[in-house]
Order: C-alpha cells, then structure tokens, then sequence
C-alpha cells in the first residue's frame, strides 16, 4: 500500500522478546502519533482519538524468514485507521537466533525523518533502558500554534508567495486515461556519478540535493520536450527545534517553477534554483486549504493522474525527495539499471527519490497510462549526463 511504511531494524546479539517489547512499550508511551487512530465524524471530517499508554505486545511468534519480506507482508495489508493503530510489527529469526524486527508504520502517524528517530530510539531504548531527553511534542500542540492568531503573519505571507507561484506557473497537464494508470520504476546509481555530484556541489557551493534537484529539473524537461517545469519539493519542516523530535508526517511538497535554458552554465542554472528553493523553504509549513484555493484561482484543481485526488499532491507532475540517509542500512547500490513494477497507481506522476549510502542512488517512480520504461531510463541516465559534464565545467573564480 502507498500509505505504508516498511521497515526492517536489526537488533543487537542476545535481544530478547521481553526487551523489544519493553522497548515499544516506551515508544508508544513517549510518542501520541503511535497511539492514535482516526474516526470520521461526519463530511468526511477525521477526528484523532488518543488513546492512554498501555503494553505493546509483538503479534504472533517470531518468524524464520527473509526479514524484508516480513516487512513488506505487513504493509501488504492497508491499515484502517479508524480501529488499528498505524503501526505493525513482527519479530524475525535467523538460525532460532533474534535478528531483525519488521515494522510496519502508516504514513499518517510518521515520515522518513520520523522512522529514523524512531529506530535510533529504540535502538537505545535497548541498549541502556531510557531515553535521555524528557517529554516530546504532540500533534496536538503542534495544531493549536498553526491555527493560533499569532501565526496568521506567517500563514498570510504564505499565501502571498503562492499566489506568486501559480501565478507563473505553466498549465496543469492531465493524464488523458486515468484509468489506465499502472506504476513502475527505474532505480540508479554509480560511484562516478556520486563522485560528479559532490565535485559539482563543492565547487558551486551547493548542496547535493540542489545538484540532484536541479539535474532532475533539466532532465524532464529535456526528455519531455518542455522550456520550463512545476516540480513538487518534498520538505520536512523541521527547522524550529521545538517541534524536531515530534513523530508525525511533518513532510509537504512545495511548488517551483523552474525555466529552462540548454545553454546555460550547470552551476549558474542550480545556484539559480538552489536559492529559489530556499525562499519557498521559508513557507514550507502552509495550511492545506490556502494552497488549494490559490492553485484554483489558476486552473489547478483535482488530480493529474487519477490519484491524490482534492489534495495538494494532486495538482503535480513531477515531484523529488532527496532522502538523504533514510534507510542507509537497506539500501544496496544496483548493477546497472534496476527496474520494476507496482502493477497499480501509487499515486506520484514522476516522482524522483534519492538516497545517500555507498552512493548516490536514485529511484524514478512513473504512474501514468504509458506503459514501458523508455521516459524513466531515459531521464535517469540524462541526470548522469548531466552531472558528469557539469563537473567537467570550470569551477566558479572566487572573489
């Protein structure tokens, strides 16, 4: 399911049951997110229900099997969220020995950052029993400031910027059979193309998910025979301390427009972008419903692809993530050009993932009519061209 979460986390030799089950115990007590589920009052309007702490008990006994095919069985199976909690988990064995726990998280209760926190947690839950740092945030508290008068400057100054952006933005470009809409992926990486990047961030003074953002950028728009693009930033929204170690799904996509010119340098085309992404960073954090109206107002309105339909997702076509170390541990560096397929919409148009580990690895989700992997090989092995000749480009004089 796209809503959920998989995860495999290796345990220390000698864990016992007791200890993980302590351990998630004090997980679900510290963290709101792990103990809510949803109920729909009416108009389609979701209440939360935040149950009181109680003992987390491992569904069934562990299990003698590849433990990333656990993981994947548990979020084989959607969650409902208005009876289950958002999270499932299942020990794993290997030779009668605990190795990993599988879990399962929905997306509604965690992000990429989140299942990071999370796992450091429990890691040290089992190591030393407790955790340093005293009480965390809830959602709770996190919704009554954005919805407090005091952040009405904010929420008007980001409304004032969106308008902005679909203002300019070009024409929302729709699927012409959205009932056809099959997903499949490409995933890539090299140790040349990891090595480019970080020469061309260094030497522009750029950060890499600037480089990879902005190779994204030319490389659709090349491949799609297109002068400019609306790409769909992912943001984690974690920048004030106070709410960084609140386990929720913070994440939300930020609009930019991007032009494109063939002709100019690389490195002054990401400089470019990477302070355009900066100044939408600022306005991250926005209310849903402003977004929506103000696309409105520009034509924007229900869904390019048949999927995230009366949301903001909806009005996209090309979305990036740059994930950094999500899943460092599980992610392997593919022979050559990796494909699959999810058989099904999932969701994202063209949705590009990258990953930091032995290398850069990048992962092109395509959902639309088309069928094939010509537009996902070919805008993947573009980013390498990309990057490679613009580490060839000379560096920028210093001042």
């Amino acid at each position: 399911m796209a809503a959920n979460l998989p995860q495999v986390w290796e345990l220390p030799a000698g864990t016992t049951v007791r200890q993980v089950e302590e351990a998630l115990t004090a997980l679900q007590d510290r963290h709101e997110a792990l103990r809510t589920r949803y109920e729909d009052i009416g108009g389609g309007t979701p209440v939360q229900i935040v149950l009181p702490p109680r003992p987390v008990t491992v569904a069934g006994p562990p299990r003698e099997s590849d433990p990333v095919r656990v993981a994947d069985s548990l979020g084989a199976t959607p969650f409902d969220i208005t009876v289950e909690l958002p999270w499932r988990t299942a020990l794993v064995t290997e030779n009668g020995e605990l190795r990993w726990l599988a879990v399962c998280l929905h997306h509604v209760a965690t992000d990429g950052w989140s299942v990071n926190q999370l796992r450091r947690e429990f890691l040290t839950l089992l190591s030393v029993g407790a955790l340093p740092d005293g009480e965390v945030p809830t959602c709770r508290a996190l919704a009554a400031e954005q919805w407090s008068e005091a952040n009405g400057t904010r929420r008007r100054s980001a409304r004032k910027h969106w308008q902005k952006i679909f203002g300019k933005a070009p024409a929302m470009v729709r699927d012409g059979a959205p009932e056809s809409v099959n997903g499949r992926w490409g995933r890539y990486g090299t140790a040349e193309l990891t090595d480019a990047a970080t020469l061309v961030a260094r030497a522009h003074q750029l950060s890499l998910p600037s480089v990879m953002l902005s190779a994204y950028c030319r490389a659709a728009a090349q491949y799609d025979g297109l002068g400019e693009i609306m790409v769909a930033v992912f943001t984690n929204n974690r920048s004030d301390p106070r709410w960084e170690k609140l386990l929720t799904t913070q994440d939300q996509v930020i609009p930019l427009v991007v032009p494109i010119d063939p002709d100019e340098p690389f490195g002054a085309f990401a400089g470019k972008l990477h302070w355009e992404l900066f100044r939408s960073y600022r306005h991250g954090e926005y209310h849903v419903d402003d977004m929506l109206e103000i696309a409105a107002e520009h034509g924007f309105t229900g869904t390019v692809n048949g999927c995230f339909d009366g949301s903001v997702s909806g009005l996209f076509t090309y979305f990036f993530n740059y994930m950094g170390e999500y899943q460092k541990d599980q992610l392997s560096v593919p022979e050559g050009l990796e494909t699959g397929t999810t058989g099904r919409n999932i969701g994202a148009p063209l949705y590009l993932q990258v990953q930091e580990g032995e290398a850069i690895v990048s992962t092109l989700q395509e959902n639309s009519s088309a069928t094939g992997y010509e537009r996902i090989s070919g805008i993947l092995r573009t980013i390498e061209e990309i990057i490679l000749s613009a580490a060839q480009e000379p560096a920028p004089r210093s001042e």
